[in-house]
């Protein structure tokens, strides 16, 4: 798995990346958010180790920004000051852990084990959402209803269209999002919600 490092002291980034080579990781680093963000492929599921404190753009605003973009790429915040009430907002916008310079191996390479499970289901994530995007309206429709708890009953009444018109959504939108259950259904719309 790919392992980013930005931080505006490029010392620091050498340092991070010949630890992460110690470790037998291969890696990359920035000293610019805005070159990184321009650069990032969005597409490649990847951990970031992000300095919190730079002074462009902050570790809270990359991360911001990755979170807008929707990237399979989980976050290991790191800082020199150990800003707990920062730290918090990082937490809560899913930052897998908050580490202070210079980083431990022991507390790195845990942080990276949660970043490995965060990244994979990050790419869930993305592949479900992408199969969402394939819905039709009323599928969609159909789907929220259901997650509501809502019978086919219910919400043909709700939508103002036959059962049998229901059914067949429902069918369609289950065909589409490669589920064949209600529970796996279920799962994907909250992991969609997410």
């Amino acid at each position: 798995m790919k392992i980013y490092i930005l931080d505006d002291d490029q010392q620091v980034v050498a340092a991070n990346r010949f630890l992460l080579d110690a470790m037998g990781h291969a890696s990359q680093g920035w000293s610019d958010p805005e070159q990184f963000l321009a650069e990032l492929d969005e597409q490649t599921p990847a951990i970031l180790l992000l300095d919190l404190a730079m002074p462009k753009l902050d570790g809270l605003a990359v991360q911001q920004a990755l979170l807008k973009r929707q990237c399979a790429i989980a976050v290991i915040l790191l800082t020199g000051h150990g800003d707990v009430p920062q730290a918090v907002v990082a937490m809560k916008q899913g930052a897998v852990d908050f580490l202070e310079k210079p980083v431990d191996a022991r507390r790195l390479a845990s942080a990276l084990a949660q970043a490995r499970v965060r990244v994979r289901q990050l790419t869930e994530q993305a592949r479900v959402r992408q199969l969402f995007s394939q819905l039709s309206n009323r599928e969609r429709e159909v789907v929220n209803l259901v997650a509501e708890g809502l019978t086919n009953k219910a919400i043909a009444e709700q939508l103002c269209v036959a059962v049998r018109t229901v059914e067949v959504h429902r069918a369609s939108a289950m065909h589409k999002l490669k589920v064949t259950n209600m529970a796996d259904l279920l799962n994907h719309w909250r992991l969609c919600q997410a």
